[in-house]
């Protein structure tokens, strides 16, 4: 029994998607609100986010209110630098061009807000007033996130003295007033006391992430209080550190690395812990010992204990 064969005529179907790009031929997208836009530019680069500019004449100034500016150049740096034979004077001109384009976006910038400010490459202490200037301009528009990582070639020792309202001259030193809306603050190869992170966590109400790496005259840390909202803390590779108290109603994750003692107090919500620690004189009992007031409501515990005389030992 045979059965008649079915011919899809390709064309007519073709035709027909044409004929509805013919009738829907406008641009929808720019129909949209400046809210929704600015919001779908948010998600690009900057450079991205500039490009639009010669869409149409609807989309000129429109990258120039997102709120988000992530100047993060670090990866493409490291990769050039690999790649050079000189890349002593490929680093000094690349902070040239750094600074040149991250001083171009701002002087075009005109959102009133930002919800997230990223500086993120490798700078040396002769750009400390740039990145004084950069952060006046994020605080002006109180910065809900901000992430400073000056890199690690240059071992850049810039102070936490951004922290303070340098106006205030010979006057008591006074918080960046912008510094009370920071949501998360990143801070990698700066050099922060533990003074200056206790002044931080005092002065930002709504915190609730604080990540530092690489601080090297941090020594002790105290982070205490009953108003504290942070959620998260991690402290990583600062050589001189020794001991870190907590006591925070609302921290949910503790990160920390290199260290000597840890006091846990008032932590009812911690459930994920993270340590790593190089000095032979901690043992695991010791350890858990530091641990024991919140250990039975941990959902995750890593632990990275290392002895640096036995790796010495095997090494040799």
């Amino acid at each position: 029994m045979g059965g008649k064969r079915l011919r899809i005529d390709t064309n007519f179907q073709l035709k027909k998607c044409a004929k509805k790009r013919v009738v829907g031929n406008y641009d929808r997208i720019s129909q949209l609100p400046d809210d929704i836009l600015i919001d779908i530019l948010s998600f690009l680069s900057i450079n991205e986010a500039a490009r639009t500019s010669v869409l149409s004449s609807r989309w000129i100034n429109l990258w120039k209110h997102t709120p988000s500016l992530n100047f993060d150049a670090l990866s493409a740096l490291r990769n050039k630098i690999q790649e050079s034979s000189d890349w002593r004077n490929l680093l000094k001109t690349e902070r040239r061009n750094y600074r040149r384009w991250v001083n171009s976006v701002l002087r075009s910038h005109k959102s009133t807000t930002l919800k997230e400010f990223i500086i993120r490459f490798d700078l040396n202490n002769s750009y400390k007033s740039s990145i004084a200037q950069w952060l006046d301009f994020a605080f002006a528009r109180q910065v809900q996130t901000l992430e400073l990582d000056l890199g690690i070639y240059s071992n850049c020792l810039f102070s936490g003295e951004f922290l303070y309202d340098r106006r205030s001259v010979g006057a008591p030193k006074s918080m960046v007033v912008g510094f009370k809306s920071l949501k998360s603050l990143t801070l990698r190869y700066i050099d922060m006391t533990g003074g200056d992170i206790e002044c931080i966590l005092h002065n930002c109400p709504l915190l609730e992430q604080l990540v530092v790496h690489g601080a090297e005259r941090m020594s002790n840390l105290e982070v205490c209080g009953p108003s504290l909202v942070l959620k998260h803390l991690e402290i990583v590779n600062c050589e001189d550190f020794i001991s870190l108290k907590v006591s925070a109603p609302k921290l949910t994750s503790l990160t920390v690395k290199m260290f000597e003692e840890l006091l846990l107090e008032h932590v009812p919500m911690l459930t994920e812990v993270s340590l790593r620690c190089d000095s032979c004189s901690i043992s695991i009992k010791r350890v858990f010992s530091q641990l024991s007031c919140c250990i039975s409501q941990l959902k995750v515990l890593c632990l990275e204990l290392i002895c640096l005389q036995v790796m010495k030992v095997l090494l040799d």
